[in-house]
Protein backbone atom coordinates (compact mmCIF):
# COMPACT_ATOMS: atom_id res chain seq x y z
CA UNK A 1 0.00 0.00 0.00
CA UNK A 2 1.36 3.39 -0.97
CA UNK A 3 0.04 6.89 -0.24
CA UNK A 4 1.15 10.11 -1.89
CA UNK A 5 1.62 13.48 -0.27
CA UNK A 6 -1.51 15.08 -1.66
CA UNK A 7 -3.87 12.44 -0.17
CA UNK A 8 -6.22 14.16 2.30
CA UNK A 9 -5.92 13.31 5.95
CA UNK A 10 -9.48 11.93 6.38
CA UNK A 11 -9.09 9.55 3.43
CA UNK A 12 -5.59 8.53 4.58
CA UNK A 13 -6.72 7.87 8.14
CA UNK A 14 -9.72 5.84 6.99
CA UNK A 15 -7.43 3.67 4.89
CA UNK A 16 -4.93 3.24 7.73
CA UNK A 17 -7.66 2.32 10.23
CA UNK A 18 -9.26 -0.19 7.86
CA UNK A 19 -5.92 -1.87 7.19
CA UNK A 20 -4.33 -1.86 10.65
CA UNK A 21 -7.09 -0.78 13.08
CA UNK A 22 -6.90 2.37 15.20
CA UNK A 23 -6.86 1.07 18.77
CA UNK A 24 -3.96 2.61 20.70
CA UNK A 25 -2.05 1.07 23.55
CA UNK A 26 -0.83 2.87 26.62
CA UNK A 27 2.18 4.53 25.01
CA UNK A 28 -0.06 6.12 22.31
CA UNK A 29 2.40 5.23 19.54
CA UNK A 30 0.91 4.70 16.10
CA UNK A 31 -0.31 1.38 14.77
CA UNK A 32 0.61 2.53 11.26
CA UNK A 33 3.21 4.96 9.90
CA UNK A 34 3.83 5.82 6.24
CA UNK A 35 6.04 8.38 4.51
CA UNK A 36 5.39 10.22 1.22
CA UNK A 37 8.88 9.30 -0.07
CA UNK A 38 11.07 6.24 0.37
CA UNK A 39 14.35 7.78 -0.90
CA UNK A 40 15.95 11.21 -0.62
CA UNK A 41 19.21 12.32 -2.24
CA UNK A 42 21.29 15.37 -1.29
CA UNK A 43 24.22 17.23 -2.82
CA UNK A 44 27.58 16.97 -1.07
CA UNK A 45 27.68 20.69 -0.14
CA UNK A 46 25.04 23.27 0.70
CA UNK A 47 22.29 20.77 0.06
CA UNK A 48 18.77 22.16 0.01
CA UNK A 49 16.48 20.79 2.70
CA UNK A 50 13.57 18.54 1.65
CA UNK A 51 10.04 18.29 2.98
CA UNK A 52 8.11 15.02 3.19
CA UNK A 53 4.79 14.10 4.77
CA UNK A 54 4.38 11.53 7.56
CA UNK A 55 1.02 9.76 7.81
CA UNK A 56 0.10 8.09 11.10
CA UNK A 57 -2.95 7.26 13.20
CA UNK A 58 -1.33 8.37 16.49
CA UNK A 59 2.09 9.40 17.86
CA UNK A 60 5.34 8.64 16.03
CA UNK A 61 9.07 9.08 16.74
CA UNK A 62 12.23 8.92 14.65
CA UNK A 63 15.59 7.17 14.43
CA UNK A 64 17.92 9.67 12.75
CA UNK A 65 21.51 9.19 11.43
CA UNK A 66 23.99 11.57 13.05
CA UNK A 67 24.52 13.58 9.83
CA UNK A 68 20.78 14.01 9.21
CA UNK A 69 18.41 16.41 10.94
CA UNK A 70 14.61 15.95 11.00
CA UNK A 71 12.37 18.77 12.16
CA UNK A 72 10.23 17.94 14.05
CA UNK A 73 11.69 14.58 15.09
CA UNK A 74 8.39 13.33 16.59
CA UNK A 75 4.74 14.11 16.18
CA UNK A 76 1.16 12.96 16.05
CA UNK A 77 -0.94 12.03 13.03
CA UNK A 78 -0.30 13.54 9.61
CA UNK A 79 2.54 16.09 9.60
CA UNK A 80 5.11 17.62 7.23
CA UNK A 81 8.73 17.25 8.33
CA UNK A 82 11.89 18.92 7.06
CA UNK A 83 14.95 16.77 6.34
CA UNK A 84 18.41 18.34 6.05
CA UNK A 85 21.98 17.05 6.04
CA UNK A 86 25.43 18.35 7.00
CA UNK A 87 28.04 18.96 4.31
CA UNK A 88 29.81 15.76 3.25
CA UNK A 89 33.34 17.12 3.49
CA UNK A 90 36.67 15.97 4.91
CA UNK A 91 39.84 18.07 5.03
CA UNK A 92 38.35 20.63 2.69
CA UNK A 93 37.31 18.15 -0.03
CA UNK A 94 34.29 15.96 -0.70
CA UNK A 95 34.24 12.74 1.30
CA UNK A 96 32.96 9.39 0.04
CA UNK A 97 29.23 9.21 -0.76
CA UNK A 98 27.19 8.18 2.22
CA UNK A 99 23.82 6.62 2.84
CA UNK A 100 21.75 5.70 5.86
CA UNK A 101 18.17 4.86 6.78
CA UNK A 102 15.88 7.38 8.44
CA UNK A 103 13.08 5.63 10.38
CA UNK A 104 9.69 7.00 11.37
CA UNK A 105 8.24 4.45 13.76
CA UNK A 106 5.18 3.68 15.75
CA UNK A 107 4.45 0.99 18.28
CA UNK A 108 5.38 -2.18 16.36
CA UNK A 109 7.88 -3.36 13.76
CA UNK A 110 5.08 -3.27 11.22
CA UNK A 111 4.42 0.39 11.95
CA UNK A 112 7.70 1.73 10.56
CA UNK A 113 8.35 3.94 7.55
CA UNK A 114 11.93 3.78 6.28
CA UNK A 115 13.45 6.49 4.09
CA UNK A 116 16.83 5.85 2.45
CA UNK A 117 19.00 8.97 2.69
CA UNK A 118 21.89 9.26 0.23
CA UNK A 119 24.38 12.09 -0.17
CA UNK A 120 26.74 12.66 -3.07
CA UNK A 121 30.49 12.69 -2.64
CA UNK A 122 33.78 11.64 -4.18
CA UNK A 123 33.14 7.98 -4.98
CA UNK A 124 36.81 7.26 -5.55
CA UNK A 125 38.37 9.10 -2.62
CA UNK A 126 40.74 6.71 -0.80
CA UNK A 127 39.74 3.96 -3.25
CA UNK A 128 41.79 0.79 -2.89
CA UNK A 129 43.55 -0.80 -5.82
CA UNK A 130 42.88 -4.45 -6.65
CA UNK A 131 44.06 -7.02 -9.15
CA UNK A 132 41.46 -8.76 -11.30
CA UNK A 133 42.06 -11.92 -9.32
CA UNK A 134 41.00 -10.22 -6.07
CA UNK A 135 37.65 -8.86 -7.27
CA UNK A 136 35.51 -12.00 -6.90
CA UNK A 137 36.08 -12.14 -3.14
CA UNK A 138 34.94 -8.56 -2.55
CA UNK A 139 31.53 -7.66 -1.16
CA UNK A 140 28.99 -6.28 -3.60
CA UNK A 141 28.98 -2.45 -3.85
CA UNK A 142 32.71 -2.27 -3.12
CA UNK A 143 34.21 0.67 -5.03
CA UNK A 144 37.36 -0.48 -6.82
CA UNK A 145 40.33 0.63 -8.84
CA UNK A 146 42.06 -1.90 -11.08
CA UNK A 147 45.34 -0.40 -12.34
CA UNK A 148 46.06 -3.28 -14.74
CA UNK A 149 43.99 -6.10 -16.24
CA UNK A 150 43.90 -8.01 -19.52
CA UNK A 151 40.83 -8.20 -21.77
CA UNK A 152 40.32 -11.91 -22.51
CA UNK A 153 36.89 -11.84 -24.19
CA UNK A 154 34.57 -9.26 -25.74
CA UNK A 155 30.76 -9.33 -26.00
CA UNK A 156 28.20 -6.88 -27.30
CA UNK A 157 27.50 -5.70 -23.73
CA UNK A 158 30.99 -5.54 -22.24
CA UNK A 159 34.08 -7.66 -21.83
CA UNK A 160 35.83 -10.17 -19.58
CA UNK A 161 39.06 -9.30 -17.77
CA UNK A 162 41.67 -11.40 -16.01
CA UNK A 163 45.21 -11.03 -14.73
CA UNK A 164 48.33 -12.49 -16.30
CA UNK A 165 47.96 -15.62 -14.13
CA UNK A 166 44.32 -16.28 -15.08
CA UNK A 167 43.47 -16.20 -11.39
CA UNK A 168 39.85 -15.24 -11.96
CA UNK A 169 37.72 -13.92 -14.81
CA UNK A 170 35.42 -10.95 -14.27
CA UNK A 171 32.77 -9.51 -16.56
CA UNK A 172 32.83 -5.73 -17.02
CA UNK A 173 29.56 -4.16 -18.15
CA UNK A 174 30.77 -1.17 -20.15
CA UNK A 175 30.41 0.28 -23.66
CA UNK A 176 34.07 1.25 -24.09
CA UNK A 177 35.57 -0.25 -27.24
CA UNK A 178 38.31 -2.69 -26.30
CA UNK A 179 39.97 -5.64 -28.04
CA UNK A 180 41.03 -9.05 -26.82
CA UNK A 181 44.57 -8.74 -25.49
CA UNK A 182 44.26 -5.08 -24.46
CA UNK A 183 45.77 -4.14 -21.13
CA UNK A 184 43.42 -1.73 -19.37
CA UNK A 185 42.81 0.12 -16.11
CA UNK A 186 39.34 0.78 -14.73
CA UNK A 187 37.31 2.39 -11.98
CA UNK A 188 33.98 0.86 -11.00
CA UNK A 189 31.79 -0.91 -8.47
CA UNK A 190 31.78 -4.65 -7.85
CA UNK A 191 28.49 -6.51 -7.98
CA UNK A 192 27.08 -9.93 -8.91
CA UNK A 193 24.89 -10.86 -11.85
CA UNK A 194 21.72 -12.93 -11.85
CA UNK A 195 23.80 -16.11 -12.13
CA UNK A 196 25.72 -15.08 -8.97
CA UNK A 197 29.00 -14.78 -10.83
CA UNK A 198 31.44 -11.98 -10.05
CA UNK A 199 30.80 -8.91 -12.16
CA UNK A 200 31.98 -5.31 -12.33
CA UNK A 201 29.06 -3.01 -13.05
CA UNK A 202 28.63 0.78 -13.07
CA UNK A 203 32.07 1.04 -14.63
CA UNK A 204 32.81 4.78 -14.62
CA UNK A 205 36.14 4.80 -16.42
CA UNK A 206 38.08 2.43 -18.68
CA UNK A 207 41.51 3.30 -20.08
CA UNK A 208 43.30 1.19 -22.67
CA UNK A 209 46.98 1.13 -21.70
CA UNK A 210 48.36 -1.06 -24.48
CA UNK A 211 47.54 -3.90 -26.87
CA UNK A 212 48.72 -7.47 -26.64
CA UNK A 213 47.83 -11.13 -26.85
CA UNK A 214 46.16 -13.59 -24.48
CA UNK A 215 47.62 -16.89 -23.30
CA UNK A 216 44.49 -18.88 -22.62
CA UNK A 217 44.51 -21.76 -20.15
CA UNK A 218 43.49 -25.28 -21.16
CA UNK A 219 39.66 -25.21 -21.32
CA UNK A 220 37.51 -27.67 -19.38
CA UNK A 221 35.35 -29.77 -21.72
CA UNK A 222 31.80 -29.75 -20.31
CA UNK A 223 30.08 -31.50 -23.24
CA UNK A 224 29.60 -34.83 -21.47
CA UNK A 225 28.35 -33.20 -18.24
CA UNK A 226 26.23 -30.40 -19.68
CA UNK A 227 23.23 -31.28 -17.48
CA UNK A 228 25.29 -31.47 -14.28
CA UNK A 229 27.83 -28.71 -14.75
CA UNK A 230 27.72 -25.76 -12.38
CA UNK A 231 30.26 -23.26 -11.16
CA UNK A 232 30.39 -20.05 -9.13
CA UNK A 233 33.31 -18.80 -11.24
CA UNK A 234 33.78 -17.82 -14.87
CA UNK A 235 35.90 -20.82 -15.71
CA UNK A 236 37.36 -21.31 -19.19
CA UNK A 237 35.30 -24.07 -20.81
CA UNK A 238 34.63 -25.71 -24.16
CA UNK A 239 31.54 -27.53 -25.47
CA UNK A 240 30.62 -29.24 -28.74
CA UNK A 241 27.18 -29.51 -30.28
CA UNK A 242 24.82 -28.53 -33.09
CA UNK A 243 24.09 -24.82 -33.51
CA UNK A 244 20.47 -24.09 -34.45
CA UNK A 245 20.40 -20.32 -34.85
CA UNK A 246 20.17 -19.34 -31.21
CA UNK A 247 21.44 -22.21 -29.07
CA UNK A 248 23.81 -25.14 -29.13
CA UNK A 249 22.31 -28.62 -28.69
CA UNK A 250 24.89 -30.94 -27.18
CA UNK A 251 22.82 -34.12 -27.55
CA UNK A 252 19.20 -35.03 -28.21
CA UNK A 253 18.88 -36.47 -24.70
CA UNK A 254 20.43 -33.50 -22.88
CA UNK A 255 18.13 -31.48 -20.62
CA UNK A 256 20.21 -28.32 -21.03
CA UNK A 257 21.37 -26.52 -24.14
CA UNK A 258 24.08 -23.87 -24.52
CA UNK A 259 23.68 -20.21 -25.42
CA UNK A 260 26.55 -18.04 -26.63
CA UNK A 261 25.85 -14.86 -24.68
CA UNK A 262 25.90 -11.50 -26.51
CA UNK A 263 28.16 -12.86 -29.23
CA UNK A 264 29.92 -10.22 -31.36
CA UNK A 265 29.42 -10.42 -35.12
CA UNK A 266 33.10 -11.26 -35.55
CA UNK A 267 32.39 -14.81 -34.31
CA UNK A 268 30.30 -15.45 -37.43
CA UNK A 269 27.54 -17.40 -35.67
CA UNK A 270 24.86 -16.22 -38.11
CA UNK A 271 26.36 -18.46 -40.80
CA UNK A 272 26.63 -21.58 -38.63
CA UNK A 273 23.02 -22.68 -38.21
CA UNK A 274 22.85 -26.46 -38.71
CA UNK A 275 26.60 -26.89 -38.15
CA UNK A 276 28.44 -28.91 -35.55
CA UNK A 277 30.49 -26.31 -33.69
CA UNK A 278 32.91 -26.23 -30.78
CA UNK A 279 32.46 -23.16 -28.59
CA UNK A 280 35.23 -22.14 -26.22
CA UNK A 281 34.95 -19.31 -23.77
CA UNK A 282 34.08 -18.20 -20.26
CA UNK A 283 31.24 -19.78 -18.32
CA UNK A 284 28.43 -17.28 -17.70
CA UNK A 285 26.12 -19.30 -15.48
CA UNK A 286 22.97 -21.41 -15.76
CA UNK A 287 19.59 -19.88 -16.66
CA UNK A 288 17.55 -23.06 -16.83
CA UNK A 289 17.38 -24.80 -19.22
CA UNK A 290 20.35 -22.99 -20.79
CA UNK A 291 24.04 -23.03 -19.91
CA UNK A 292 25.56 -19.67 -20.87
CA UNK A 293 29.04 -19.03 -22.35
CA UNK A 294 30.86 -15.86 -23.36
CA UNK A 295 32.75 -17.14 -26.36
CA UNK A 296 36.35 -16.45 -27.31
CA UNK A 297 36.42 -18.92 -30.20
CA UNK A 298 33.94 -20.86 -32.34
CA UNK A 299 35.19 -23.76 -34.46
CA UNK A 300 33.05 -24.91 -37.40
CA UNK A 301 33.05 -28.71 -37.73
CA UNK A 302 30.69 -28.83 -40.69
CA UNK A 303 27.00 -29.45 -41.25
CA UNK A 304 25.07 -31.91 -39.12
CA UNK A 305 22.23 -32.03 -41.60
CA UNK A 306 21.34 -31.73 -45.23
CA UNK A 307 20.13 -28.18 -45.72
CA UNK A 308 17.82 -27.73 -48.71
CA UNK A 309 16.96 -24.09 -48.07
CA UNK A 310 18.25 -21.48 -45.63
CA UNK A 311 17.49 -17.80 -45.19
CA UNK A 312 18.68 -15.52 -42.37
CA UNK A 313 18.03 -12.20 -44.20
CA UNK A 314 21.47 -10.88 -43.22
CA UNK A 315 21.93 -9.83 -46.86
CA UNK A 316 19.23 -7.16 -46.20
CA UNK A 317 21.69 -5.18 -44.06
CA UNK A 318 22.27 -2.43 -46.69
CA UNK A 319 18.50 -1.85 -46.96
CA UNK A 320 18.06 -1.92 -43.17
CA UNK A 321 20.76 0.73 -42.80
CA UNK A 322 19.32 2.82 -45.63
CA UNK A 323 15.98 2.92 -43.83
CA UNK A 324 13.50 5.61 -44.85
CA UNK A 325 13.85 8.52 -47.22
CA UNK A 326 15.54 10.56 -44.49
CA UNK A 327 18.13 7.88 -43.77
CA UNK A 328 16.53 6.64 -40.54
CA UNK A 329 17.67 3.00 -40.25
CA UNK A 330 15.51 0.04 -39.34
CA UNK A 331 15.60 -1.02 -35.71
CA UNK A 332 15.47 -4.30 -33.81
CA UNK A 333 12.10 -4.71 -32.12
CA UNK A 334 12.70 -8.27 -30.89
CA UNK A 335 16.31 -8.13 -29.71
CA UNK A 336 15.79 -4.79 -27.96
CA UNK A 337 12.25 -5.59 -26.71
CA UNK A 338 11.38 -2.20 -28.16
CA UNK A 339 7.85 -1.54 -29.39
CA UNK A 340 9.00 1.73 -30.96
CA UNK A 341 11.88 0.31 -33.01
CA UNK A 342 11.64 1.77 -36.51
CA UNK A 343 10.36 -0.54 -39.27
CA UNK A 344 10.08 0.99 -42.77
CA UNK A 345 7.67 -0.55 -45.27
CA UNK A 346 9.45 -2.94 -47.65
CA UNK A 347 9.19 -0.63 -50.71
CA UNK A 348 10.82 2.28 -48.86
CA UNK A 349 14.51 1.35 -48.25
CA UNK A 350 16.60 1.71 -51.41
CA UNK A 351 20.05 0.12 -51.75
CA UNK A 352 22.01 -1.01 -54.77
CA UNK A 353 19.47 0.84 -56.89
CA UNK A 354 16.40 -1.23 -55.91
CA UNK A 355 13.96 -1.38 -53.01
CA UNK A 356 14.04 -4.04 -50.31
CA UNK A 357 10.76 -5.38 -51.66
CA UNK A 358 12.08 -5.79 -55.20
CA UNK A 359 15.30 -7.34 -53.91
CA UNK A 360 13.23 -10.01 -52.14
CA UNK A 361 11.05 -10.54 -55.20
CA UNK A 362 14.15 -11.01 -57.36
CA UNK A 363 15.24 -13.82 -55.05
CA UNK A 364 11.95 -15.59 -55.72
CA UNK A 365 9.94 -14.62 -52.64
CA UNK A 366 6.24 -13.84 -52.94
CA UNK A 367 4.10 -12.00 -50.42
CA UNK A 368 0.45 -12.23 -49.42
CA UNK A 369 -1.55 -9.32 -48.02
CA UNK A 370 -5.18 -9.21 -46.85
CA UNK A 371 -7.17 -6.53 -45.06
CA UNK A 372 -10.63 -5.61 -43.82
CA UNK A 373 -9.96 -2.07 -45.01
CA UNK A 374 -8.41 -0.44 -48.10
CA UNK A 375 -5.51 -2.36 -49.62
CA UNK A 376 -2.07 -1.15 -48.53
CA UNK A 377 1.42 -2.24 -47.62
CA UNK A 378 1.70 -4.11 -44.30
CA UNK A 379 5.11 -5.82 -44.50
CA UNK A 380 8.10 -4.10 -42.93
CA UNK A 381 11.87 -4.36 -42.67
CA UNK A 382 13.78 -4.74 -39.44
CA UNK A 383 17.52 -5.32 -39.01
CA UNK A 384 17.73 -7.97 -40.45
CA UNK A 385 14.38 -9.73 -40.50
CA UNK A 386 10.79 -9.12 -41.55
CA UNK A 387 7.73 -7.81 -39.73
CA UNK A 388 4.24 -8.74 -40.91
CA UNK A 389 0.91 -7.01 -40.40
CA UNK A 390 -0.73 -4.11 -38.65
CA UNK A 391 -4.20 -3.61 -37.19
CA UNK A 392 -6.78 -4.85 -39.72
CA UNK A 393 -4.00 -5.93 -42.12
CA UNK A 394 -2.41 -9.40 -42.27
CA UNK A 395 0.44 -10.71 -44.39
CA UNK A 396 2.38 -13.86 -45.24
CA UNK A 397 5.37 -15.05 -47.23
CA UNK A 398 5.82 -17.68 -49.96
CA UNK A 399 9.32 -19.16 -50.14
CA UNK A 400 11.33 -19.33 -53.37
CA UNK A 401 11.23 -22.50 -55.43
CA UNK A 402 13.22 -25.43 -54.01
CA UNK A 403 14.19 -28.18 -56.45
CA UNK A 404 16.81 -30.28 -54.67
CA UNK A 405 14.74 -32.29 -52.17
CA UNK A 406 14.65 -36.06 -52.90
CA UNK A 407 11.21 -37.64 -53.11
CA UNK A 408 11.99 -39.98 -50.21
CA UNK A 409 13.28 -37.19 -47.95
CA UNK A 410 11.77 -36.37 -44.56
CA UNK A 411 12.32 -32.60 -44.51
CA UNK A 412 11.43 -30.29 -41.69
CA UNK A 413 10.98 -26.53 -41.74
CA UNK A 414 12.26 -24.37 -38.91
CA UNK A 415 12.30 -20.65 -38.29
CA UNK A 416 12.46 -18.02 -35.56
CA UNK A 417 9.32 -15.98 -34.98
CA UNK A 418 7.88 -13.60 -32.41
CA UNK A 419 4.43 -12.06 -31.90
CA UNK A 420 4.17 -8.31 -31.35
CA UNK A 421 3.16 -6.79 -28.01
CA UNK A 422 0.79 -3.84 -27.80
CA UNK A 423 1.43 -0.72 -25.74
CA UNK A 424 -1.10 -1.94 -23.17
CA UNK A 425 0.99 -5.08 -22.65
CA UNK A 426 -1.37 -7.37 -24.56
CA UNK A 427 0.46 -9.84 -26.81
CA UNK A 428 -1.04 -10.11 -30.29
CA UNK A 429 -2.88 -13.48 -30.50
CA UNK A 430 -1.00 -14.70 -33.57
CA UNK A 431 -1.47 -18.28 -34.77
CA UNK A 432 0.84 -19.31 -37.62
CA UNK A 433 0.39 -22.10 -40.16
CA UNK A 434 2.51 -23.56 -42.96
CA UNK A 435 0.75 -24.37 -46.22
CA UNK A 436 2.40 -26.74 -48.71
CA UNK A 437 0.66 -26.52 -52.10
CA UNK A 438 1.10 -28.96 -54.98
CA UNK A 439 -1.08 -28.62 -58.09
CA UNK A 440 -3.76 -26.75 -56.15
CA UNK A 441 -3.82 -29.31 -53.32
CA UNK A 442 -2.96 -27.76 -49.96
CA UNK A 443 -1.60 -29.48 -46.86
CA UNK A 444 -1.63 -27.35 -43.72
CA UNK A 445 0.73 -27.72 -40.77
CA UNK A 446 0.07 -25.93 -37.48
CA UNK A 447 2.84 -23.98 -35.78
CA UNK A 448 2.82 -24.21 -31.95
CA UNK A 449 1.32 -21.04 -30.46
CA UNK A 450 3.44 -18.68 -28.41
CA UNK A 451 1.45 -19.26 -25.20
CA UNK A 452 2.62 -15.97 -23.74
CA UNK A 453 0.82 -14.02 -21.07
CA UNK A 454 0.41 -10.28 -21.42
CA UNK A 455 3.52 -8.11 -20.78
CA UNK A 456 5.83 -10.91 -21.95
CA UNK A 457 9.01 -9.43 -23.39
CA UNK A 458 9.68 -9.77 -27.10
CA UNK A 459 12.02 -12.69 -27.85
CA UNK A 460 12.50 -15.24 -30.59
CA UNK A 461 10.59 -18.50 -30.56
CA UNK A 462 12.12 -21.40 -32.48
CA UNK A 463 9.53 -23.35 -34.46
CA UNK A 464 10.36 -26.74 -36.04
CA UNK A 465 7.74 -28.72 -37.96
CA UNK A 466 8.15 -32.04 -39.76
CA UNK A 467 6.66 -31.75 -43.25
CA UNK A 468 5.36 -35.29 -43.28
CA UNK A 469 3.28 -36.76 -46.07
CA UNK A 470 4.15 -34.16 -48.71
CA UNK A 471 6.46 -34.05 -51.70
CA UNK A 472 8.42 -30.89 -52.37
CA UNK A 473 9.40 -30.11 -55.95
CA UNK A 474 10.41 -26.91 -57.69
CA UNK A 475 6.70 -26.26 -58.41
CA UNK A 476 5.72 -26.59 -54.74
CA UNK A 477 4.63 -23.44 -52.96
CA UNK A 478 5.46 -23.22 -49.25
CA UNK A 479 3.63 -20.43 -47.41
CA UNK A 480 4.04 -19.13 -43.87
CA UNK A 481 1.16 -17.02 -42.69
CA UNK A 482 -1.29 -16.58 -39.84
CA UNK A 483 -4.72 -18.15 -39.45
CA UNK A 484 -6.47 -14.84 -38.77
CA UNK A 485 -7.08 -14.11 -42.45
CA UNK A 486 -8.38 -11.41 -42.71
CA UNK A 487 -9.18 -9.93 -39.29
CA UNK A 488 -9.98 -6.45 -38.02
CA UNK A 489 -7.54 -6.86 -35.13
CA UNK A 490 -3.81 -6.58 -34.46
CA UNK A 491 -2.05 -9.84 -35.35
CA UNK A 492 1.53 -8.76 -36.01
CA UNK A 493 4.61 -10.99 -36.03
CA UNK A 494 8.30 -11.15 -36.90
CA UNK A 495 10.16 -13.80 -38.94
CA UNK A 496 13.83 -14.79 -39.28
CA UNK A 497 16.18 -17.75 -39.85
CA UNK A 498 14.04 -19.94 -42.12
CA UNK A 499 15.46 -23.37 -42.89
CA UNK A 500 14.27 -26.54 -44.62
CA UNK A 501 16.54 -29.46 -43.82
CA UNK A 502 16.84 -33.12 -42.98
CA UNK A 503 19.03 -34.48 -40.17
CA UNK A 504 21.89 -36.70 -41.30
CA UNK A 505 21.18 -40.24 -40.17
CA UNK A 506 24.31 -41.28 -38.32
Amino acid sequence: MRFVKYMTAPILMAALCSFWGCDKDEDHLSEAVLASANTLNFEAERAAEKIITIYADADWVTEVPDWVTVTPDSGTGVMDVTVSVTDNMRDGAEDNPRKATLVFKGRTLASRAQVLITQNGDKYRDVKEYTAGELAALADETVISVPSAIVVAVTTKGFVISDDKNTDNIFVSDATTVAVGDKISLLGTKSSDSQKLATVIDCDEVTVLSGGAVNYPEPEDISAKIDDYTSSKRGYVTVKGVFNGSTLTVSENAKYSVSVVDAPASLGLSALTGHIVTVTGYYAGLAEPVQRIMATDVEDNGLNEIVYFMENFEWLEPWALAGDNNGKPAGRSVEDNNLDAYAPQLPTPIAEGISALNALLEKGYEFLRVTTKTEGECIYLQRNYLKFGKTSYQAGIILPSIDNIPSDAEPRISFDWCPMRQGSGKVDPVNLIIIVENDGQETTFDVPTHGWENDHKLEWIRAEILLSGVTITKETKITIRQTQWPAATANRWFLDNIKISEPIKL
